[in-house]
């Protein structure tokens, strides 16, 4: 836990100034890593007051325990949800949880396993925000972190600030801008539709509504890191979870649908393509069942090229050809 007292962060905040950033992080079974999250959000250096909202899905870890902690010592600050159900079996968004509680002038978003490395992250992302009152969202590149080290930096887009365009960011597909790295402004919440949150967790959707006036301002420095997970349920073999993971592939195009409707069909080209990458992508991977990946093929089927459809039956779906082309392919660039 960190060195300071809940007097020591707020000593420097103007009490004339409204709170100005609620945290939104999202926490499930991260005892070993829900630490690192709290400490980088308390040692932010603000002259402004900043709130946590942290919500926990039924941990079944101490990660509770860990909150409570915190939330004993810095009362004023720390302010967890606790649920009793898990809200994502039940297919619930935990953010029409935190949404209704922040009372922030700025929403930041951090999971429960990934953490902040810059004292100044929340000065930096609202200084630059008051300088674009039109836009609602910004972000900035994260390290990714790949077991316990530093591994690269993701989205680093430009050597500069710049504010990107709806259509960059719609086109990135969710990974253009980290949920570690992300700030907009609490008055989009009041343009969210009624189904919002009760689409499939994640932050894309947000980043969709978050650059539909003005874009979404890019912050050139690295503030954050990215904890990439552990292999898990996604890239088990098994049937069960090939099934999940074609749900959830129906769900993120369900999502498309609904955000292009809500969008009077502004956004019809990039859905299309996004929808088409995402198949395309789903029927290659040969961690998916075959039945599974067939089941996706035969459903996107009049939107794939005659090349593809061509691949689908030749290669993509062929293992034996696979595994062949690529001992041919070995042999030839290892001569």
């Amino acid at each position: 836990m960190i060195n300071k007292t809940e007097k020591d962060i707020i000593k420097n905040w103007n009490r004339d100034i409204p709170l100005m950033v609620s945290i939104n992080c999202v926490a499930f079974n991260h005892e070993y890593c829900i630490e690192n999250a709290l400490d980088s959000f308390l040692m932010q250096e603000t002259d402004f007051a900043f709130e946590i909202l942290i919500h926990d899905d039924v941990s079944t870890d101490r990660t509770v325990e860990i909150i409570k902690e915190y939330e004993r010592k810095f009362p004023n600050i720390v302010k967890p949800i606790y649920q009793t159900v898990n809200q994502f079996s039940q297919g619930i968004n935990p953010m029409s949880f935190l949404f209704p509680k922040m009372k922030g002038k700025y929403m930041a978003f951090c999971d429960g396993d990934d953490y902040w490395i810059d004292t100044q992250k929340l000065k930096i992302q609202v200084e630059e925000m008051e300088k674009f009152p039109d836009i609602n969202m910004s972000f900035h590149p994260t390290y990714r972190l790949l077991n316990g080290k530093k591994d690269g930096v993701l989205s680093k887009h430009a050597n500069k600030n710049r504010v990107f365009t709806l259509d960059e960011v719609v086109l990135g597909g969710g990974e253009f801008c980290p949920t570690v790295s992300l700030m907009f402004r609490s008055r989009l919440i009041s343009d969210f539709p009624e189904w919002f949150t009760t689409i499939i967790p994640g932050d894309y959707p947000v980043q969709i509504m978050g650059s539909v006036n003005g874009g979404a301002l890019y912050i050139d420095r690295c503030m954050s890191v990215y904890r990439v997970g552990e292999i898990g349920a996604w890239s088990n073999l098994s049937r069960d979870n090939s099934q999940k993971q074609k749900e959830h592939l129906l769900s993120f195009h369900n999502m498309l649908h609904k955000m292009n409707n809500y969008l009077d069909n502004r956004l019809e080209k990039e859905i299309e393509e996004l929808i088409y990458n995402s198949s395309l992508a789903f029927i290659k991977r040969r961690a998916i069942d075959i039945d599974i990946r067939d089941e996706v093929f035969n459903i996107y089927r009049d939107i794939f090229s005659k090349k593809q459809k061509l691949l689908w039956y030749l290669l993509y779906r062929n293992q034996d050809l696979h595994n062949g082309l690529s001992k041919i392919k070995h042999l030839a660039f290892n001569k």
